[in-house]
């Protein structure tokens, strides 16, 4: 038995992932998490390693590799929204049993670098323990479902405007940035102007867990009572094209949004020196696999 585990040790490498390892690790990860097909894995792995090279971000993540077979896999986000320091999003962290002793290995290679902020952003319930252990911390849970339209203490006078801001509106460069990334991702970007300043938000279109009603998920907006100022004319971008609700990350319930919030749902967790804002999933897994792949989840 202890020659038997020397030789396996002997085998393992943990490496960063390649892009030849596409098919294979489409495998691995339908394997993983067969809520999704192969050809979904393969499409997500595909979209993360064209955000990889068109962000310069170092990898798409690693891979513990025996002998040539993979056998486990955690992919790595890279991005930082505006002014915010390095971040990196963990995701769909999975071992073949045969090595889950082994799985450790992934975490220690990805998280290695203390200049950046590490976050988990969907962990799967029987591994939050885990995590937690790993120094990583909750720094939200819950979730509001509201009706934009009936937002109390919305601004009057404001509007919103799809594409690039009007010519002659302030926005910040950053920002402009981060808004035409996540139009090519296939999100919902829109700009909130007012007093001659663009606003920018990203939603997504997902489902309540449990639920076949969709929603508009809020990933990113700039200011944290934005989404109140802006509340009705949102509403009424988000109807034109389907939505009557939306959901955003919550400790508590939003003041001024109406609707029911869900506490402890969908809990985020961070490692690294500041924690993302809330109303900041920009450059995540949310955006960077597409929207296909969430509203699978039901």
């Amino acid at each position: 038995m202890a020659g038997a585990i020397h030789e396996t040790a002997a085998r393992l490498r943990c490496r960063r992932i390649d892009a030849a390892d596409r098919p294979d690790l489409a495998a691995l990860l339908a394997r993983g998490f067969p809520g999704r097909s192969l050809a979904e894995w393969d499409d997500a792995l595909a979209r993360l390693l064209d955000h990889t090279a068109a962000s310069g971000g170092p990898h798409a993540g690693y891979v513990l590799d025996a002998g040539g077979e993979l056998v486990g896999v955690l992919l790595m986000v890279f991005g930082a929204s505006p002014g915010d320091p390095p971040r990196c999003n963990l995701s769909s962290w999975f071992v073949d049993d045969r090595y889950r002793g082994y799985a450790s290995l992934l975490v220690a290679s990805a998280t290695r670098d203390r200049a950046v902020t590490y976050v988990n952003i969907s962990p799967a319930p029987a591994t939050r323990s885990t995590i937690e252990a790993q120094g990583f911390r909750r720094y939200t849970a819950g979730l509001q479902v509201a009706v934009p339209l009936l937002t109390r203490g919305a601004e009057a006078g404001v509007r919103v405007v799809a594409g690039d801001p009007p010519p002659g509106i302030a926005v910040e460069a950053g920002d402009l940035a981060l808004m035409r990334a996540h139009a090519r991702m296939g999100c919902l970007t829109v700009w909130g102007v007012a007093r001659g300043r663009a606003h920018p938000f990203v939603f997504q279109r997902r489902r309540i867990a449990g639920h076949r009603v969709t929603v508009a998920y809020l990933l990113y907006c700039a200011e944290e009572g934005d989404l109140r100022r802006f509340g009705r004319a949102l509403g009424r971008f988000l109807l034109r094209r389907g939505l009557l609700l939306a959901m955003v990350d919550a400790p508590a319930p939003v003041a001024g949004l109406i609707g029911p919030y869900l506490p402890d749902r969908m809990p985020k967790y961070a490692k690294g020196p500041q924690a993302p804002r809330l109303g900041d999933l920009a450059y995540t897994e949310a955006a960077v696999l597409g929207e296909a792949f969430w509203l699978k989840r039901t």
